[in-house]
C-alpha cells in the first residue's frame, strides 16, 4: 500500500544502499494495513490471526493473494535435510497444493542478509508450495514470541504470498500438525482491499505554529478482490491520536461494488481544518461491507502516524532508505524538502538549526561525508502550479537564496545518523536566517566530489506533498520536483525560532500575566485586552529557539494553559504578538 500525493510520481532513477525497500501492493507496514485475515483450522475449531503482535509481518517481496487460499501447512526441507532452513533447493513437488512453513535463519553465500528470505521463498515455490510462512526462531531476547516484522528482499520470480509468523504463531500451528488433528490454513484478502491511500498532511512533522496550513482531504483506491458484487461497502477516514481517539471522521458510503474494480479512486466528503496541539496523531483508512456468502466478512483498516511538534519541520520519521541519482553525476547532485509559511502568524520566526542524514559507500565511509546546505525562499514570480519554474539549474532563477551551511561528519559518524548544523543568513552572516510568513522554502543539501558516490537519508513509509504534490526535489542534470521515483520523503529538517526576544513595539504590560512564576509544571497565561485580538503565543527558550508556539483568533480575556512538565529548571521566555506590537516577559521553571 502506498500513500499517494495529488501529483506524485518522480522522474530520477534511484540507486539503493545496503537494504532495498519496494512499496507493491503486498508491501505493507503497520497495524493490519494488508487486510489479511489468516484462518488456521485444527479439528474443525477455526482461530484468526492479523497482522501485527502476535500474529504476522508481509513482505516487500511475493504476491498478493487474489482471492482465499485454503490448503493444509507442512514444514518444508530442503535436498540436504536440514530443519526446514531451505537455504538450498527442495524435491520438486514435495510441496505441491500446500502452505510451507519455514524456519528463520543464516544461509551461506550467496544467500546472506536479506537474502535469506527471498531464497527460502522462491525454493518453497519452486516445490510447488502455494504460500510461504517464515517462522521466527530468533533467540534475540527483544523478539519474544509474539515478535513480528516486514520482512526485506526483492525478486519478482516470487509470485507466491509471502508472511512473516511470530513464534506464538508458529507454535500453534506446530501443535496442530503434531497433534495428528486435520488441519487447514486459509488466507483471506479483505473483501475490500485499499491498494493506496492518500496522506493529506504536507509533512510527517509539522510545528503546531504552521500545521494549520494543511487542510484533510481524503481519498483511496480500492479493489475488490472477490469477483462478484460487494453490497453496503462503507469507506471511512479518521484522524485520531495514537491511542484511538477519535477527532474527526468522514465516510463514503458505496451501495454496490461491481466485481470487476480494481483499484479505483474514492472521494471522501468533507475536509478536515487542523487546530491540533503538540502530539501524536494517526491517519486512519478502513473498509467494511456486507458479509460475502456463507458469512465471510474480512475487513481492512490503514494507519500512517504524523506528529505536530514544537519547533520542527520534517518530511520524515527516521530515515528507512539511502537513495542517489543514476547514473551520479560528475559534478555532484542536490536534494530538498519544500517547507510552506502559514500566513497570518504575527509573530516572526528564523531557521538555525538544520538537520540531515546520509551515508557514504564503502570505499568513502560515513565519517567522510560532507555537503553544502542552501536554504531558498521560492520567488513571488514562481507560479501557484509551479509551471514556470526554471529547473535547469542548482541555482534557479526561482529561487533567491536566503542562507547557506556546511555539513561535515564527525569522526565518529555512523550510517544514517541525524546529524545537525547550522545556517548562516546570507545577509548578515550570522547564525539564523529570517523566514517570511506566507513563503515557501527549499531547503537543500548538494553533494559533491567523493561524497557525490554517498546516499541521502529517506523515509520510505509514507509519501508526503504540498502544493501541486511536491515535498522532496531532487537535482542531477536539472531539478525535479517529483523528487526520486521511489518517492518517500528526504531527511532535511529545519528549526524554526524567535527572530528577536526584545519587544520592538512592546505592548500594555497588562495584555499578559504569568501565574504562577516560578513554574513547576502547569504555565498559566492570562490574557486580556479591549477588543478581539488575534494573538501569537510563543513560549520559547532565553536563546529565541521555540518550545510551543500558538496562533489564537478573537481573544479577549482568557486564560491560556501549557503542560511544561519536560522542560528543565532554568528560565524562559512568555510572548505574545498581536498587529500593534509583541510583549516578553520571563518566567522560571523550578523543579
Amino acid at each position: 500500500m502506498k500513500q499517494k500525493s495529488p501529483l506524485s510520481g518522480g522522474l530520477l532513477l534511484y540507486a539503493l544502499f545496503q537494504v532495498f525497500f519496494v512499496q507493491n501492493a503486498f508491501a505493507q507496514i503497520g497495524s493490519n494495513n494488508s487486510g489479511v485475515t489468516l484462518t488456521v483450522t485444527a479439528g474443525g475449531v477455526p482461530t484468526d490471526f492479523f497482522e501485527g503482535n502476535c500474529g504476522y509481518g508481509t513482505a516487500n517481496f511475493g504476491g498478493f493473494p487474489a482471492t482465499d487460499i485454503c490448503a493444509p501447512p507442512a514444514w518444508a526441507h530442503d535436498s540436504n535435510g536440514l530443519d526446514s532452513l531451505v537455504c538450498d533447493s527442495i524435491p520438486v513437488g514435495s510441496l505441491t497444493g500446500k502452505i510451507a512453513l519455514v524456519r528463520r535463519g543464516g544461509c551461506a553465500a550467496p544467500n546472506t542478509a536479506a537474502g535469506n528470505f527471498v531464497a527460502k521463498a522462491l525454493n518453497a515455490q519452486k516445490a510447488g508450495a502455494t504460500a510461504v510462512f517464515i517462522a521466527n526462531n530468533s533467540a534475540n531476547a527483544a523478539q519474544n514470541d509474539c515478535f513480528t516484522q516486514n520482512v526485506t528482499g526483492v525478486d519478482p520470480a516470487v509470485t507466491v504470498p509471502v508472511f512473516f509468523i511470530s513464534r506464538s504463531l508458529a507454535n500453534f500451528i506446530d501443535g496442530a500438525i503434531n497433534s495428528g488433528q486435520l488441519t487447514e490454513i486459509c488466507i483471506h484478502p479483505p473483501n475490500v482491499y485499499i491498494d493506496s491511500t492518500f496522506f493529506p498532511v504536507q509533512n510527517i512533522q509539522t510545528p503546531v505554529s504552521q500545521i494549520g496550513v494543511d487542510t484533510f482531504g481524503f481519498f483511496a483506491f480500492l479493489t475488490n478482490t472477490r469477483g462478484t458484487t460487494l453490497t453496503n461497502v462503507v469507506l471511512k477516514a479518521s484522524v485520531q491520536t495514537t491511542a484511538g481517539v477519535e477527532l474527526y471522521a468522514t465516510t463514503l458510503d458505496i451501495p454496490t461494488l461491481d466485481g470487476s474494480v480494481s483499484d479505483s479512486l474514492f472521494v471522501l466528503p468533507d475536509v478536515f481544518p487542523p487546530e491540533l496541539p503538540v502530539g501524536d496523531y494517526q491517519i486512519v483508512y478502513s473498509t467494511d461491507s456486507d458479509p460475502l456468502p456463507g458469512g465471510g466478512d474480512y475487513k481492512q483498516s490503514t494507519r500512517d502516524l504524523f506528529h505536530v511538534t514544537e519547533n520542527l519541520f520534517a518530511k520524515d520519521d527516521g530515515p528507512t532508505i539511502g537513495l542517489q541519482p543514476a547514473p551520479i553525476p560528475a559534478t555532484g547532485w542536490g536534494v530538498g524538502n519544500l517547507y510552506v509559511m502559514k500566513e497570518g502568524t504575527q509573530d516572526h520566526y528564523k531557521v538555525t538549526s538544520v538537520q540531515t542524514s546520509n551515508n557514504g559507500v564503502a570505499a568513502f565511509p560515513a565519517n567522510k561525508m560532507n555537503g553544502e546546505l542552501f536554504l531558498f525562499r521560492v520567488t513571488d514570480e514562481v507560479a501557484a502550479d509551479y509551471a514556470n519554474f526554471e529547473d535547469a539549474d542548482f541555482f534557479s532563477p526561482s529561487f533567491e537564496l536566503k542562507g547557506t551551511g556546511s555539513y561535515v561528519a564527525p569522526s565518529n559518524a555512523t550510517a544514517y545518523q541525524i546529524q545537525t548544523s547550522t545556517l548562516l543568513d546570507l545577509d548578515s552572516a550570522e547564525p539564523g536566517v529570517p523566514l517570511e510568513n506566507g513563503s515557501h522554502y527549499v531547503l537543500a543539501i548538494f553533494y559533491s566530489d567523493s561524497s557525490r558516490l554517498g546516499f541521502n537519508g529517506f523515509d520510505e513509509d509514507v509519501e508526503v506533498a504540498g502544493p501541486q504534490g511536491i515535498g522532496t526535489l531532487s537535482y542531477s542534470d536539472k531539478w525535479y520536483l517529483g523528487g526520486f521515483s521511489g518517492g518517500g520523503g528526504a531527511v532535511l529538517r529545519m528549526f524554526i525560532d524567535l527572530v528577536v526576544t526584545t519587544d520592538e513595539k512592546p505592548l500594555p504590560d497588562a495584555y499578559m500575566k504569568i501565574f504562577p512564576n516560578p513554574v513547576k509544571d502547569v504555565l498559566n497565561l492570562g490574557l486580556g485586552f479591549d477588543k478581539p485580538t488575534d494573538v501569537t503565543v510563543t513560549i520559547a527558550e532565553m536563546s529565541g529557539r521555540t518550545i510551543r508556539i500558538e496562533d489564537k483568533s478573537g481573544l479577549t480575556n482568557e486564560i491560556l494553559t501549557y503542560q511544561l512538565s519536560q522542560l528543565p529548571s532554568g528560565t524562559y521566555l512568555a510572548r505574545i504578538a498581536t498587529k500593534e506590537g509583541t510583549l516578553t516577559k520571563k518566567f522560571v521553571v523550578q523543579k
